[in-house]
């Protein structure tokens, strides 16, 4: 059951030096249906902050251009003398902004990103968990139960901002929602943290996409929340999640299941699990043993679906063995850049795809048998896959 109040991992974590080497990132998924033609959209919603303390007032953007070098040397780079090949004319700064990012999973994906100075993120009220609250803008915001905001970005704001790393477009949203499958504990590493705080998170309200209203409903949102903190991203970083589960033995849509697999932790995944009531749970900070393989590679689809790449999960301790394997279409998956805390244009590029299809197969271990409990289709699945890039200078 989702918890009575707001948890403390949902609240602003960046304390200390946190506050100075380190980031903080919420993170929805919501699925809607067009007013009008009843096509359905995958949209995603991201609120990130990096090293809030280091500029609160001014937003830092570690990809925007700064050329570093008096008129003198600027005019033998013109030239293009024997001298202008030893200078560094970039100077390289660690970033200190909030951006709030919102789009869509699916072919042809985009997302738009606004940014904005740290001091504009407001974390300490109890009624909500984040507030957002620019000088000239409606803001958005974020409570226990309730979300809502506004991301826009012009082709004039890309010519004059290509440091914004993003699209085009507009997206708002207004969702109330629960979340009748979360997780707990919350993964604790040295440099990173994961909390999925809604693995099933039933959302109600409406997304308006580049002016096209899309309906949520709690049946069809198959929603899920979660957040990640620390000093930089893992990587690899590996991510499946999902809430539309079928079961392949009854055929009945499963309304009290979801299942998140995240990491990579110390060579490990923690994969959550939740089956009708029942959580069958592998942590990878956690004294608890048992062995997890997992990968992520490209594989040949059908002829007319082209390359695809197939996750697959098997864990399995004294009790359980459990088995996943999703398969996504490169064509519906997309990349999306994350500036690092650390600076130097160190990016987590990550390819995200909202539409992945597979299946769950979960064991009982019985001596020296196995016991099926439950063999399920998954469909509209969150499939990520990312690593710590730096990019050219």
């Amino acid at each position: 059951m989702a918890a009575s109040k707001i948890r403390r991992n949902e609240r602003l974590r960046l304390k200390g030096s946190l506050r100075k080497s380190g980031f903080d990132r919420w993170r929805f998924v919501v699925n809607g249906a067009s007013r009008v033609s009843g096509e359905e959209k995958t949209f995603f919603i991201e609120f990130y902050t990096v090293n809030p303390a280091l500029s609160p007032d001014e937003c830092v953007l570690g990809f925007k251009n700064r050329f570093n070098k008096s008129a003198e040397d600027f005019q033998y780079v013109l030239a293009g003398t024997d001298s202008a090949r030893s200078l560094e004319s970039q100077v390289f700064v660690t970033p200190s902004f909030l951006m709030v990012r919102a789009g869509v999973l699916a072919r042809g994906g985009v997302h738009m990103n606004s940014y904005y100075p740290a001091e504009a993120l407001l974390a300490k009220d109890k009624e909500h968990i984040i507030s957002v609250s620019p000088k000239n803008d409606g803001g958005c915001i974020l409570t226990e139960n309730y979300t809502a905001g506004s991301v826009k970005v012009t082709k004039a704001d890309l010519t004059e901002h290509p440091e914004f790393l993003g699209g085009t477009g507009s997206l708002s949203w207004k969702l109330r929602f629960s979340r009748p499958v979360s997780f707990s504990p919350d993964y604790h590493g040295k440099d990173t943290h994961w909390a999925c705080l809604g693995g099933k998170a039933d959302f109600a309200g409406s997304v308006v996409f580049n002016g096209e209203e899309f309906l949520v409903s709690p049946k069809n949102s198959f929603g899920y929340y979660d957040k990640n903190w620390g000093r930089d991203f893992s990587s690899p970083y590996f991510h499946l999640s999902s809430s539309n589960i079928t079961s392949a033995i009854s055929g009945k849509l499963l309304e009290r299941s979801a299942f998140a697999a995240q990491g990579e932790y110390r060579d490990k995944l923690s994969v959550l699990i939740s089956i009708e009531g029942k959580n069958i749970e592998f942590h990878a900070d956690r004294l608890k043993k048992f062995s997890v393989s997992y990968d992520c590679q490209e594989t040949a689809g059908a002829e007319d679906e082209g390359l695809k790449l197939h996750w697959s999960v098997s864990v399995h301790d004294r009790r359980h063995v459990v088995d996943i394997d999703i398969f996504c279409s490169t064509k519906d998956m997309f990349l999306r850049d994350f500036e690092s805390p650390c600076g130097g244009r160190k990016v987590m590029r990550v390819l995200a795809g909202g539409n992945g299809t597979g299946r769950i197969k979960i064991y009982r271990k019985m001596k020296k048998s196995l016991e099926l409990i439950e063999q399920a289709d998954i469909a509209k699945c969150v499939c990520e896959y990312g690593n710590l890039e730096t990019a050219e200078k």
